[in-house]
Order: structure tokens, then sequence, then C-alpha cells
């Protein structure tokens, strides 16, 4: 079996950039709440501290604001730069199954049933994957073996020449007609 290495990392490109953007919005609110909660928290309460040889009393929101911004940004980026990285994995993971899954479902559409999706151990959506290449299976058995009754009733009808002929093309129609039955069909 051969390997499946991609070379494209934006293989569902609309997919992957919203994946991203929402992540970052993510962290923009955290960022946010976290700061709001510090400052909800810290209303009221003064801190005394040494710079130098000065003492000074500030509000501890005021106190804090410069460092905690650069804390925040310091946070922000290392863990937006990790994310970045984390979440093109994992979207990659989910987008190349799609991908894969668009691919051979378009292929089965035009008619070739003997598709299957074949996706990387690493991949995302394996039981969906298990249940489509399941489907596409007994689609293609079943269309095989109607195709079978279907010739084997034109051999039997071009070769007709009484009765006990016709109740062979009849058995065969019936045969047919049984294999389709299990489809729920629209029309």
């Amino acid at each position: 079996m051969t390997k499946i290495r991609r070379t494209n990392f934006y293989v569902k490109k609309k997919f992957q950039s919203d994946f991203f953007i929402k992540f970052a919005m993510l962290l923009i609110l955290e960022a946010v709440l976290f700061s709001a909660l510090f400052i909800y928290v810290s209303k009221g309460t003064l801190t005394a501290a040494y710079h130098g040889a000065d003492f000074t009393i500030q509000r501890t929101a005021e106190y804090f604001f410069a460092d905690f911004i650069v804390v925040i940004l310091i946070v922000g980026a290392a863990v937006g730069f990790a994310g970045i990285f984390v979440f093109m994995y994992l979207s990659h993971r989910i987008g190349g199954a799609l991908y894969r899954f668009e691919r051979t479902l378009l292929e089965a559409k035009k008619g070739n049933l003997s598709q299957r999706i074949r996706l990387r151990k690493t991949d995302e959506l394996m039981e969906v994957k298990n249940s489509l290449n399941s489907l596409l299976e007994t689609l293609d058995g079943d269309v095989s073996h109607i195709k079978k009754e279907i010739c084997s009733g034109i051999d039997a009808l071009n070769k007709a020449r009484g009765f006990d002929d016709m109740v062979i093309v009849r058995e065969t129609l019936r045969n047919i007609k049984a294999s389709l039955a299990r489809y729920k069909t629209t029309k």
C-alpha cells in the first residue's frame, strides 16, 4: 500500500481560513475577558510597592496595567503562533478528509462505484470514511448483481422460443425487482 503524503497544506482553503479566524477571535475574546476580570477583581484595591528607594501606593489596576498588557501580548503571541501550527495541522487533518470525501462522492455520482475513500491513519473522520466506504461497497455489489441479472435476462429473451423460456425471463425480472426493492426512492 502506498503512503498518501500531502504537500499542499491548504486543501480546503475556506474551511481552514474560517477555522483559523475563529481561533484568533477566541484568543482575542479570552484576552479581553481576562483583562476585564482582572480590572473587576482589583477594583477598589490598592497596591503598595517600592521602586528602588521610592515607595508608591496606587490603585492595583493602574499599577499593574503596563505589565499586564506586556504579559497579555507576549502570552497571546506565543499561544497564537503555537495555535497557528496546531490548528493548521488539525484543520488539515479534517480538511484533507473532507476533500477526499468530495472527490470520491463526485466519482460515485458519475457512476464509478469502484472508488473507495482512502485517508491517512492520522486523518480525522475515520468512522465517516468507513461508513461511506461500506455504502459504496454495498452499492457496487448490488449494481453488479443487477447488471448480471439484466444480462442474463437479455440472453434468455434473445434465446426465447417458447413458454419455458419466457418463464426464465420473468424469473430474471423478478430477481431484478427483488434486488431493487430494498432501496427506498423518491420516485
